[in-house]
């Protein structure tokens, strides 16, 4: 009995492989060379091309939950990563307590784009409704989102 158990565990496992790998082995070559360049040691690779023609690739990186937006012409266009609070810079981390207040975290994230912008999207929850805040690496609040819970 324990030799089926390990043995499917191994079928399991091979196939799992086998299909993350298939997912990553039927990007364009552009896009593979593109993403390997940006993001070496990305796993868990799954994609799609979107609407406009442009590829969005979800993986994990560093143990990170990240995606990476490129051109159908192989272009690197921007980079999406949570983080937990402890990653924010000092700035950004003292905007997002602040803020904060009796609200829960539900979606941190670092975006990186093309045009060398970092900032911030850091996604507020409480008992009013959900607030969406974009801050920049000094902290500053650049745009601010609010939907009221309906009642």
């Amino acid at each position: 009995m324990k030799t089926v158990r390990y043995f499917a565990a191994i079928v399991c496992l091979v196939l799992v492989s086998a299909s993350a790998y298939a997912q990553k082995s039927t990007l364009p070559k552009n896009i593979l060379n593109t993403l390997e360049k940006k993001c070496p040691g990305a796993e868990d690779v799954q994609w799609k091309v979107k609407s406009k023609g442009d590829y969005e690739i979800k993986f994990k990186l560093n143990g990170n939950k990240t995606e990476v937006e490129i051109d159908e012409d192989g272009t690197w266009e921007k980079t999406t990563t949570h983080i937990s609070v402890d990653e924010l810079p000092k700035a950004v981390r003292a905007t997002v307590m602040e803020q904060k207040k009796d609200a829960e975290i539900s979606e941190l994230k670092v975006i990186v784009t093309n045009d060398d912008e970092t900032y911030y999207r850091v996604n507020l929850k409480d008992g009013n409704g959900r607030t969406k805040l974009k801050i920049d690496k000094k902290g500053k609040i650049t745009s601010s989102e609010v939907k009221k819970k309906e009642k």
